[in-house]
């Protein structure tokens, strides 16, 4: 009896921490990524202690590095009075990474890579492939080795997933957080592109099983976005085809529309499409536009 009952109270236990988990996710107090759930769930207890060890790691990273962005290392004056001209004393010690690479300063581009592998690479894959294209053998390798390693690491996950998604297939949690990786590893840009193009298929046939369970706008336009990165403009077009039915004046599907009759060089239906938004009078966001002018352009 005395086990039944604890046996209860244990698993009662663990689903308050799954849940207590999964909220702090969702609402960001947990800095961690929603793939993890798998592990809080599958793991009682110790995948719990794991996600929450995680993110005091992740706090405790960011508190003691700089912020990324454009601006994140500050050199010293001297190095840089030749090239950039100061316009005020706070600014004339900091210098964007990207020139910072084009310095002839070895040393000085050396430190700089170093600092961007002791940091977080994942938020510097763009520098870090500037950076492979840089005339320093040693900058090359130490950029060539961050994405390596990054690679590695998101391949462990990939293989994690597989297995979560194969024991449990019908879990529509599962297959969210499986899609959820699956779109963050193929926007780090890390794959050759015979690999992207196997891993872009792969995650297709994830969005059209989550289809199956749920048709939301977003799905449809994730789905609809990596078709067209494939070339498959037939499965493009049926995808836009239903988000017409569903969601007319949604300024998505209208986007993707023009993106669509763009890259197919359908003048005059792109015409017609543009007319057809100003007569049913389309709202469009101000980010929409910008996207709006560079289809058009």
């Amino acid at each position: 009896m005395i086990q039944t009952v604890l046996g209860v109270f244990l698993i009662l236990l663990h689903i308050v921490c799954c849940v207590l988990v999964w909220l702090g996710i969702k609402t960001h107090l947990l800095k961690v990524k929603k793939y993890l759930m798998a592990l809080v769930i599958f793991v009682p207890f110790w995948g719990t202690v794991c996600v929450l060890l995680l993110h005091l790691q992740m706090l405790t990273r960011r508190d003691n590095r700089i912020e990324p962005g454009v601006e994140k290392l500050r050199v010293n004056e001297e190095i840089y009075k030749n090239i950039f001209q100061a316009v005020s004393d706070t600014d004339k010690k900091i210098v964007p990474l990207e020139e910072a690479l084009l310095i002839n300063e070895p040393g000085v581009r050396r430190e700089l890579i170093m600092d961007v592998l002791n940091d977080d690479p994942e938020e510097y894959m763009d520098l870090l492939k500037q950076a492979r294209m840089n005339e320093d053998v040693e900058v090359v390798h130490y950029a060539i080795t961050a994405m390596v390693e990054l690679s590695k690491e998101y391949d462990f996950c990939l293989q994690k997933m597989e297995k979560l998604y194969a024991a449990s297939p019908d879990d529509p949690e599962i297959l969210e957080q499986y899609c959820d990786f699956m779109e963050e590893y193929l926007n780090q840009g890390i794959l050759e592109a015979q690999m992207e193009r196997e891993q872009r298929k792969r995650y297709i046939r994830l969005l059209r099983q989550k289809l199956k369970v749920k048709t939301t706008l977003s799905t449809c336009v994730r789905l609809f976005q990596n078709l067209m990165k494939t070339g498959d403009y037939v499965q493009a077009e049926e995808i836009l085809g239903l988000m017409d039915q569903k969601w007319h004046r949604k300024e998505e599907f209208w986007i993707l529309k023009i993106r669509y009759l763009a890259e197919r060089k359908k003048g005059a239906e792109l015409q017609q499409c543009l007319r057809q938004m100003k007569e049913e009078q389309i709202y469009l966001s101000s980010k929409s536009k910008e996207v709006l002018a560079f289809w058009l352009d």
